[in-house]
C-alpha cells in the first residue's frame, strides 16, 4: 500500500508553531500528528492544529472562484476572475489612485508564501493598509517604550525561576507547550502566581490565584512597586547602570499603597504585600504576560506598569527573569523579496484596524473604491459589527480570499479559493512564544479548481503587466527571505527542510544589557512615549465603567478549540455566556432558558452556564462565534486603548435578560 509521512508546520496565529506530519495513503492525508523530533512542541498537537485535516476535506470547502450575480454566486474560471479583478484595479488606479483599493488582512494563516498579498499591493503602489491590532499592539508598543522591542527567554529557560507570575495568561486554552515548562518550574519548587479575574483552567497548575478586577491590573503592579521599594527589595546595581527614570517612578508610586490598592483592585493588602515581597525576594522571578490583560483602554499603561517591576528588581537579562510578552527575535532576519518591495510603494495611507467601519464612513480624498481581504475575516471579528458591516456593504466592489464562505466573504463580489496549509510549501514563525523556525513541505497537491495565493497574485501582477514583480518559483521567494538567517548563521533552506532552526544565543534576552531604546537603557521615563502624546513614565488610568442600564462588563478571550473564528465555521450553536451565580441571581435570571445580551452596539442571544471562577458583576463569552451562532462583536464597541491603537475589546458593558 502506497503510504508515506510528510513534514509540515501548524500555520496558526498562536504561540506554539507546532510541527506535524501528515500521513498520505494513496494521494489522501488519512492523519495529522505531532512530530516527536521537534525540540519545543515534542509531538503534543492542541486541538485547533488537529482540526487541519477536518478543514482540508470539508465539503463546505471553496472549490472554485465565485462571483455574485445578483443575489446569486455563480462559478467562474479562474481566467476570468484575473481579467475582471486586473481590469477593476486598473480602472481604479487611473481613476482614483490607489489609495482608493483598501487592503484588509491580518494573521489568519502564519507562512511566508501568503505574505505575497502585502507584496503584490506594494507592487501597484501603495493602498490603504491597517494599523493597530486587534490583539496585542498596545503590550508591543508599551514595551518599544521600556525595552525598545519586545524579546521573550526561550520556554526552558523558565523553569530557573523560583516565582513565576502568570499575567492575564492562560495557556491552557492558548498556549499548550508553555504548560510544560511550568509544570517542570513547578516540581523543582517555583512558587507560580495566575493574576486574571476569571479562574481559568491554567488556575490547576497554579500555587495561587489572584482575581484581580479587570482592567486594574496597572494599579496592581504599582502596588507592589511601592512594597518594592519600600522594603528594600529594589536592585540598585541595576537601576543605577541600566534604568532611566527611576527617580520620577519612584515618586510617582509613592501614592499607591497597599491600602489604596486594594480599594482599586478588590485584593486584599495583605496579599498585594506578600505578592510583592515575594517577587521581589524570590530572585530570579519571571513574569509572562497574556494579550487580555492589555485589552482595556488603559491596556498599554498596564504593561508598562508590570514592566517597571522587571526593572526595578534587576530581574531582566538574567536567567529565570524576564517580563515576557513577545518574542520578536527571529522576525528581524526575515526579509527578502517583500522588504524589497517597499521602494515601489508611491502613495499609502491607513486606518486603526479597530475603526474600520467608522473609517469606511468617512473617507475622502479618495473614498474606498474596493476592498480586498486576506488572511482576515474582519465581518466576525472587529469590534461594533453592526456599524462595520453595514459601512463594508456600501463599498462598491470587494474581493475575499479564503477556504470558507466566512461572513466576510457573503458580502463580497468575488470569492477566491484558497490552500490549506498541507497543499503549500512555506516557512512558519512566531513572533510570541518560540524562537524556531519550521519548514513546512507541501503533503498534498490543491485539489483542481484551486490555485494558491502565491501563484494567484503571481498571475495578476502578470495580467496587470508588473514588470518589476518578481516572477520567481515559491521555492526561490522562500530562499530570499531567510537569506538573512543564511548569511549569518549558515542555514539553508535544504538545511531546514531535515531539522528545525533557531538563532543561537537567544534563550535570555537583554543579557547584554543593551536595550534598543534611544537611551540604551530600561527606560522607566521615555521621551518616544512623551513625543507620541502620552505619560512618559508608566501610569494607572481609572478604567472605564459601566452605568445603571449596562452595567455588566464584558469579557472575550480565545477559547481552546478554534483560533478566533476559523473553527466556528462548523457549528451553529448558540454561544454560552459564562457568568457566577451572585450575578445570575442579581440579574433576575431564570433556570436553563436563553437570555439576551444587550449593548449600546447591539443585542445577542445566548445559553446561560454557572461558573464560580467568573467575577462579580462579570460575562464571559469566548469570541469567535460566526453570525449564525452570534458573533461577541456585534456587542463589542470600537475603543481603543491609550497605547498601540489597540483594540479595547474588553471595555465592553452589557445587560442580561432572561428570555
Amino acid at each position: 500500500m502506497d503510504e508515506k509521512r510528510v513534514r509540515f508546520s501548524c500555520p496558526l496565529d498562536c504561540f506554539d508553531v507546532c510541527a506535524l506530519i501528515a500521513t498520505v495513503r494513496e494521494g489522501k492525508i488519512i492523519k495529522v500528528e505531532g512530530d516527536k523530533s521537534h525540540p519545543l512542541t515534542k509531538g503534543y498537537v492542541c486541538e485547533k492544529g488537529k482540526q487541519h485535516l477536518h478543514r482540508l476535506y470539508h465539503p463546505e470547502r471553496l472549490r472554485y472562484p465565485k462571483k455574485r450575480v445578483k443575489d446569486r454566486w455563480v462559478d467562474i474560471s479562474w481566467e476570468e476572475a484575473l481579467d475582471e479583478i486586473s481590469q477593476k484595479l486598473k480602472k481604479i488606479k487611473r481613476d482614483y489612485g490607489t489609495t482608493a483599493v483598501m487592503h484588509c488582512y491580518d494573521s489568519g494563516y502564519g507562512g511566508l508564501s501568503k505574505s505575497v498579498d502585502k507584496m503584490f499591493f506594494h507592487y501597484y503602489g501603495g493602498v490603504t493598509v491597517p494599523r493597530g491590532s486587534l490583539c496585542w499592539s498596545a503590550g508591543i508598543e508599551a514595551q518599544k517604550y521600556d525595552f525598545g522591542d519586545s524579546k521573550g527567554h526561550d520556554p526552558k529557560d523558565h523553569v530557573n525561576a523560583k516565582m513565576i507570575i502568570l499575567w492575564g495568561r492562560n495557556p491552557y486554552n492558548t498556549n499548550l507547550h508553555l504548560m510544560e515548562y511550568l509544570a517542570q518550574a513547578k516540581k523543582q519548587g517555583s512558587y507560580i502566581v495566575l493574576i486574571d479575574p476569571i479562574r481559568t483552567k491554567t488556575a490547576q497548575i497554579a500555587s495561587e490565584h489572584i482575581a484581580v478586577k479587570p482592567s486594574t491590573d496597572g494599579a496592581l503592579a504599582l502596588g507592589m512597586a511601592h512594597v518594592i521599594i519600600e522594603e528594600g527589595l529594589i536592585d540598585q546595581s541595576f537601576i543605577d547602570n541600566h534604568v532611566k527614570g527611576y527617580q520620577e517612578f519612584k515618586k510617582y508610586v509613592a501614592s499607591f499603597t497597599p491600602e489604596k490598592v486594594e480599594g482599586i483592585t478588590g485584593i486584599d493588602r495583605e496579599t498585594i504585600k506578600n505578592l510583592a515581597i515575594a517577587y521581589g525576594a524570590n530572585k530570579p522571578s519571571c513574569i509572562i504576560i497574556g494579550y487580555g490583560m492589555q485589552r482595556y483602554s488603559n491596556g498599554g499603561n498596564n504593561v508598562r506598569c508590570i514592566d517597571a517591576l522587571g526593572a526595578i528588581t534587576g530581574n531582566i537579562g538574567i536567567a529565570g527573569g524576564g517580563i515576557n510578552y513577545a518574542n520578536k527575535g527571529i522576525a528581524d532576519y526575515i526579509k527578502g523579496e517583500l522588504e524589497k518591495s517597499l521602494g515601489f510603494v508611491k502613495n499609502q495611507r491607513s486606518y486603526s484596524r479597530t475603526k474600520l467601519g467608522e473609517f469606511l464612513e468617512t473617507a475622502q480624498d479618495p473614498p474606498i473604491k474596493c476592498i480586498f481581504v486576506t488572511k482576515a475575516n474582519p465581518i466576525v471579528q472587529v469590534p461594533n459589527i453592526h456599524r462595520t458591516m453595514e459601512a463594508f456593504k456600501k463599498v462598491e466592489w470587494k474581493v475575499v480570499i479564503d477556504m470558507f464562505m466566512t461572513d466576510t466573504a457573503k458580502l463580497a463580489d468575488i470569492v477566491l479559493p484558497c490552500t490549506s496549509v498541507m497543499e503549500e510549501e512555506d516557512i512558519m514563525y512566531s513572533s510570541m512564544f518560540t524562537s524556531y523556525l519550521n519548514y513546512s513541505d507541501r503533503v498534498v497537491n490543491p485539489p483542481d479548481g484551486i490555485m494558491g495565493e502565491y501563484e494567484f497574485f503571481r498571475a495578476l501582477a502578470k495580467k496587470m503587466d508588473m514588470q518589476e514583480y518578481p516572477d520567481i518559483a515559491q521555492t526561490e521567494f522562500l530562499r530570499r527571505a531567510i537569506q538573512p538567517l543564511t548569511d549569518k548563521f549558515g542555514v539553508t533552506l535544504d538545511q531546514l527542510k531535515k531539522t528545525y532552526f533557531a538563532i543561537p544565543d537567544q534563550e535570555i534576552p537583554w543579557k547584554d544589557r543593551q536595550f534598543h531604546t534611544p537611551s540604551g537603557k530600561f527606560e522607566l521615563y521615555s521621551e518616544e512615549a512623551l513625543k507620541d502624546g502620552v505619560s512618559p513614565i508608566p501610569v494607572y488610568l481609572p478604567p472605564r465603567t459601566g452605568d445603571r442600564e449596562y452595567p455588566l462588563r464584558l469579557i472575550t478571550p480565545h477559547c481552546k478549540k478554534s483560533l478566533h473564528s476559523q473553527h466556528f465555521a462548523f457549528t451553529d450553536e448558540l454561544p454560552v455566556v459564562y457568568i457566577n451565580e451572585k450575578t445570575f441571581k442579581a440579574n433576575h435570571l431564570k433556570g436553563d432558558r436563553p437570555v439576551s445580551i444587550e449593548s449600546k452596539q447591539g443585542t445577542l442571544m445566548a445559553k446561560v452556564k454557572i461558573d464560580e471562577g467568573i467575577g462579580d458583576d462579570l460575562l464571559m463569552i469566548y469570541e469567535g462565534w460566526w453570525h449564525k451562532s452570534g458573533s461577541v462583536n456585534f456587542l463589542t464597541e470600537d475603543a481603543i486603548s491609550d497605547i498601540g491603537e489597540q483594540a479595547a475589546f474588553y471595555d465592553c458593558f452589557c445587560r442580561i435578560i432572561s428570555i
